[in-house]
């Protein structure tokens, strides 16, 4: 005995099973749980464009094979089934087209899908043969003269700008063709809202790749900035560094020349007791006596 949260859960998977049964085009009849009655009660549908049927164990109910969902837990079964020679003759069949062979056949069939040109097909903006490639290049041109792109990664984006203003105004073009010129009534409204739609797709790329665009030169000048800014500082270290050592130069050489003026003057003294030493004999006994008289003795 199932109690109501069991029930409610195997009723929705229930209910599940047989959707995927209606998506498949099969009549189904199934065992749903009833969350109010607690009888069990027998749902059919029937496959799309079929009439309706009448309730289940009816005489005219018996000609359409039911399609019966199996036990929660249980494998799903195959949803057709297909004999060997309708398998056979199916792949024959499909060898029979296997697309274009040429790469111009490919080309060619690559546009299948191209309807009205507001999107990049394949990736790739193209120009409509009756749209101005000169008038396209001319707003490149006029792009990249505004912005001045410096790096790969800015003319991408300028290039992009031109093409997504191109293809709003493509939209903008194509949306007059949806009014009535006498009355200015919108004569195709799904055309007009697919129109629109794209028109504000593409100004958002133009916008959008504007404001990358200017972001990117914003950070390249922070961290040009920067650079600049620690360059300084280096600069500053290295001359603040070759101050201090000019002044320990200037400050080792102010001692030599020192060293050198009293050692001048020592031999200057010198010599001049020697030439007075020789001149007076009674000068080095009287330079002797004084030595004494200081406790020092003579070199």
């Amino acid at each position: 005995m199932m109690n109501r949260k069991e029930r409610r859960a195997a009723a929705h998977k229930d209910r599940k099973l047989a959707r995927k049964a209606r998506k498949a085009g099969l009549p189904v009849a199934t065992n749903l749980t009833s969350n109010h009655g607690g009888a069990d009660a027998l749902v059919r549908s029937r496959p799309p464009g079929r009439p309706s049927q009448a309730l289940l164990g009816s005489p005219t109910a018996a000609t359409i094979p039911a399609f019966t969902i199996p036990e929660p837990g249980l494998p799903f079964p195959s949803l057709s089934s297909i004999s060997l020679a309708q398998l056979t003759a199916n792949r024959a069949n499909s060898q029979l087209s296997t697309g274009p062979k040429t790469e111009t056949g490919r080309a060619i069939s690559s546009q299948n899908r191209t309807t009205h040109g507001l999107a990049r097909h394949n990736g790739a903006f193209v120009l409509l043969s009756s749209e101005d490639p000169i008038g396209f290049e001319s707003l490149k041109a006029s792009l990249t003269e505004e912005h001045l792109p410096s790096t790969e990664t800015e003319s991408i984006l300028i290039n992009t700008m031109a093409e997504s203003h191109w293809l709003a105004n493509r939209a903008q073009t194509l949306q007059n063709t949806c009014f009535d010129p006498q009355t200015g009534q919108i004569t195709d409204a799904q055309m007009f809202s697919l129109y629109l739609r794209y028109q504000t797709t593409h100004n958002r790329s133009f916008h959008k790749s504007l404001n990358d665009l200017v972001k990117l030169r914003a950070e390249r000048r922070k961290t040009e900035n920067g650079f600049e800014a620690q360059r300084r500082k280096e600069e500053e270290r290295r001359i603040k560094n070759e101050r201090h050592q000019m002044k320990k130069q200037t400050h080792y050489w102010d001692v030599l020349k020192k060293d050198a003026e009293t050692c001048f003057r020592i031999g200057q003294k010198v010599s001049q007791n020697r030439k007075l030493a020789a001149e007076d004999h009674g000068f080095e006994a009287q330079y002797t006596a004084e030595l004494a008289k200081r406790g020092t003795a003579a070199a």
